[in-house]
């Protein structure tokens, strides 16, 4: 809430030594990324792991940051003036990036905008979403709100944030449950009357290389989190990491199990 933020803020500047909590996460079912943060690659033979890697569908996960809004309130207020700009701003940015600048590089198709129900995010999203006439928003999520989602190494000293913790972090590992997994399925023409013909002048089905891109409209600390657990890192150095306002974190999830970061906090487009 706004009294937590709030006090994590105060204590930014008080790094110290300290211990770390041990931390146990319920495994997804299949295709979903596991502890360790990489996605459970699927046991597969060698002919099967090159038909994912070169035809199967990679997932693109944008996250965003809220854009800046009234902290005169106990809880998140509505956005100011330049946070509605730089909502703008982002919306105009992931258009130019969607339609792309030539066959080679675009244009692309976002399938949803997710957004957690705290007001800056929802007040970003629907911005946003002007600029995405034709993208979907799903409805808030509360999986997707703000919270403490784990403990912090080096501690911070006047920083207690153990019940918030506590009551936070399973909903924010189900939401990172919920949006990061592998799309382990070849990928097929539409048209089922699409062949191509090998050397030997055999016809026979041929996949075709998919991308899909997801827009998450959310807030930093969850998307601190997400970036660690999905690139492996220790989750409790989350706090390490900073994001402004309506940053772009871009993260891509192959089908073969292998995730990268594009982007971290990009402000670019804010300038």
């Amino acid at each position: 809430d706004g009294k937590g933020m709030r006090r994590q803020s105060q204590a930014l500047g008080t790094d110290s030594e300290g211990g770390t909590l041990a931390m146990k996460a319920a495994m997804h079912d299949h295709g979903a990324i596991s502890d360790g943060g990489l996605v459970d690659p699927p046991p597969v033979d060698n002919d099967q792991e090159h038909r994912l890697k070169s035809n199967g569908v990679t997932r693109h996960i944008i996250l965003i940051r809220h854009a800046q809004y009234d902290e005169s309130y106990y809880t998140f207020g509505q956005l100011t003036d330049l946070g509605r700009r730089q909502s703008d701003l982002t919306g105009k940015r992931l258009a130019e990036m969607l339609n792309g600048v030539d066959d080679t590089f675009g244009p692309c198709e976002i399938s949803a905008i997710h957004v957690s129900r705290e007001t800056p995010a929802r007040e970003t999203a629907e911005i946003i979403s002007q600029h995405l006439p034709n993208v979907i928003q799903t409805e808030p999520d509360y999986l997707l709100d703000e919270g403490f989602p784990a403990q912090i190494i080096p501690i911070r000293h006047g920083l207690d944030i153990e019940q918030e913790m506590d009551e936070d972090h399973g909903r924010i590992e189900e939401a990172y449950h919920k949006y990061f997994w592998r799309e382990d399925e070849l990928n097929y023409p539409s048209n089922e009357h699409a062949v191509e013909t090998n050397g030997d002048g055999d016809e026979h089905s041929s996949p075709q290389s998919q991308h899909r891109f997801e827009v998450i409209v959310g807030h930093g600390n969850v998307i601190r989190y997400f970036f660690c657990r999905a690139l492996q890192l220790p989750p409790e150095a989350w706090l390490r990491l900073s994001l402004f306002n309506c940053s772009l974190t871009y993260l891509m999830i192959k089908p073969n199990g292998i995730v990268s970061c594009r982007l971290l906090g990009d402000i670019g487009h804010l300038g």
